[in-house]
């Protein structure tokens, strides 16, 4: 027998006839089910309305397509719930996440309950997608506990913190759920509960990982002075996905390289900051070397790439004018 929750699910969808279905049977069969799934259609040209309409969930259409906040936004509105649980819909929880996350929302002052990706795909797509799934895992479970980070995958927040914050704002089409977390009302503890758990579709070719990684990090660097503008916002804008060791010593490999054009014996500078990296990366090439060392190394490369991009694209955001002009 499950226990119903006076939550209500909102699952902002746009073309994801691949991992719906998936994600809306894995909701149905919690252990502690929702009052209510909400399923925000955002101008989806593909099934994606068909395949809600096979689950017992309200579907609400957007036209024309307006993105992840305006959609996450839609669905709170309109939401009964005490609690709002906004789940993307390339997720497909285990059965007890809900379940998990009631009972750490529960504790007093908890406001915010964000869970984790398993470490595997929801559909293995090949190398690509199990280096970006692993690594979505190791830096989420590393991060448990209270948090000043604020991710929208899998999570919940109770109504009156939502509404206190103000929603998403929908000017922005990546990075809203960073943002959010620089307008949480104070007194609010924010928690990532690796208890809470959900596989992810994600990325699995590289050219799209990089793209996506570079648009995002130049988004960052307008969230970070937009929030250190805000006259009143006390939380910080950080993702928390790598530290600062991770990305200078990726940046230095690159800048140090051509040395060894100069002096072949130089070519032992860029090796050294490679030697940097894996110790700043020791946990994500530990896990994947518990597979076999040749994954380890395949991880080294590609999150080096990953880091690479997001460091150069943080750097170029941070020098461009309007970044730091203030919005009117």
């Amino acid at each position: 027998m499950t226990t119903q929750l006076p939550w209500s699910v909102v699952v902002p969808c746009h073309n994801a006839a691949k991992t719906l279905d998936r994600c809306l049977a894995a909701l149905a069969a919690q252990t502690a089910a929702p009052a209510e799934v909400i399923v925000v259609d955002d101008a989806s040209t593909d099934d994606t309305a068909a395949i809600a309409e096979r689950f017992p969930c309200r579907t609400v259409n957007i036209r024309p397509n307006r993105g992840p906040a305006a959609a996450r936004n839609t669905g709170a509105a309109i939401a009964t719930g005490r609690v709002l649980f906004f789940l993307d819909a390339d997720i497909e929880l285990r059965p007890d996440a809900l379940e998990n996350a009631a009972a750490a929302i529960a504790a007093p002052g908890t406001g915010m309950v964000q869970g984790v990706y398993d470490a595997d795909p929801m559909i293995d797509d090949g190398p690509v997608e199990r280096y970006k799934t692993l690594f979505e895992h190791q830096w989420r479970t590393g991060s448990a506990g209270a948090t000043d980070v604020t991710l929208f995958a899998l999570t919940a927040i109770r109504a009156e913190v939502f509404t206190a914050a103000g929603g998403f704002d929908e000017t922005l089409r990546s990075g809203e759920d960073v943002e959010f977390g620089s307008r949480l009302p104070a007194g609010w503890t924010v928690i990532t509960d690796p208890t809470v758990v959900g596989r992810h579709d994600d990325v699995d070719r590289l050219g799209p990982l990089l793209i996506e990684q570079w648009r995002r990090s130049l988004r960052f660097a307008e969230l970070l002075a937009r929030a250190r503008r805000a006259p009143a916002a006390g939380n910080t804008v950080r993702t928390g996905a790598y530290g600062p060791a991770a990305v200078l010593a990726a940046g230095a490999i690159a800048a140090s390289a051509p040395l060894a054009l100069w002096q072949p014996w130089l070519a032992a500078v860029p090796a050294l900051f490679a030697i940097a990296f894996g110790i700043a990366s020791a946990p994500l090439v530990a896990a994947a070397a518990a597979r076999s060392l040749r994954w380890a190394a395949a991880v080294y490369a590609l999150h080096l790439l990953y880091v690479g991009t997001a460091g150069l694209a943080s750097l170029v955001g941070a020098l461009r004018p309007a970044v730091w002009r203030p919005r009117p």
